[in-house]
């Protein structure tokens, strides 16, 4: 991975972490409970990008991470794995940077087999979405 990559991943959660933070700004009149989670969500996105960068570019998990969830040079989540990033520590204060590294590999391999089995070109006769078969109702008038 280059480092251009890895600082991709690294913008890419420090976005998401500015979006928690208007969010928490949003939410205000829920209660400051509701902007505290957010805050602490932002704040861990923060330390998690920090981790992220410290880490070498050849780190493994960081290879994977590039072969799973990029697009060219960028990072783009697919839908599970941006939604966790997105809440992490939301609901959990607890969940430990180099865990959640394991996790986002995870999440970003369920993303990839999805669009494996459910998106791209089909073998022609072969769509999962349609129906394999003809249903013929004979018409009252014909008997």
């Amino acid at each position: 991975m280059s480092i251009a990559a890895r600082q991709s991943i690294v913008d890419r959660i420090h976005a998401i972490a500015a979006w928690r933070r208007e969010r928490g700004q949003q939410d205000l009149h829920l209660g400051p409970e509701v902007e505290a989670r957010h805050t602490r969500s932002a704040e861990g996105l923060e330390e998690l990008a920090r981790y992220i960068e410290s880490l070498p570019p050849e780190n493994g998990r960081l290879v994977r991470l590039r072969y799973l969830s990029f697009h060219g040079e960028q990072f783009d989540p697919g839908a599970a794995l941006l939604t966790e990033i997105g809440r992490f520590r939301f609901h959990d204060p607890s969940t430990q940077v180099d865990g959640f590294l394991d996790q986002m590999i995870e999440l970003a391999e369920l993303d990839a087999s999805e669009v494996q089995s459910f998106g791209g070109p089909q073998v022609p006769g072969d769509n999962p979405w349609r129906a394999s078969f003809e249903i013929h109702l004979d018409d009252e008038d014909d008997e």
